[in-house]
């Protein structure tokens, strides 16, 4: 029999543990290790598409991943900050254009 590969999920939690030994235990701003266990997140949250690409290194899958979902909030961040700029631009108008006033 031959060897069996280990499934894209594990080579994933591997490659998170090293990284959170050598990297992310060395961070000391808060903010950066919760930002660094969110693109964690994310790689795992794609992991299904990532494992159907047969790339031979790991990490790019994982780094993909961490992008698409970053580009993905990015996304929704614009929709919002659009949404509100469209609601404050209605309420805030000079006094000669709002009939409110």
């Amino acid at each position: 029999m031959g060897r069996t590969l280990p499934s894209y999920r594990m080579v994933l939690e591997k490659e998170r543990a090293i990284w959170q030994s050598h990297y992310a235990n060395r961070l000391r701003d808060a903010r950066h290790r919760t930002s660094f266990d969110e693109l964690w997140l994310f790689a795992f949250q794609l992991a299904d598409a990532a494992s159907a690409n047969t790339r031979p290194v790991a990490f790019d899958n994982i780094v993909m991943s961490m992008l698409v979902a970053q580009q993905s909030e990015i996304k929704r961040l614009k929709t919002e900050v659009e949404k509100l700029e469209r609601k404050i631009s209605r309420t805030i108008r000079p006094p000669e254009l709002n009939p409110n006033y």
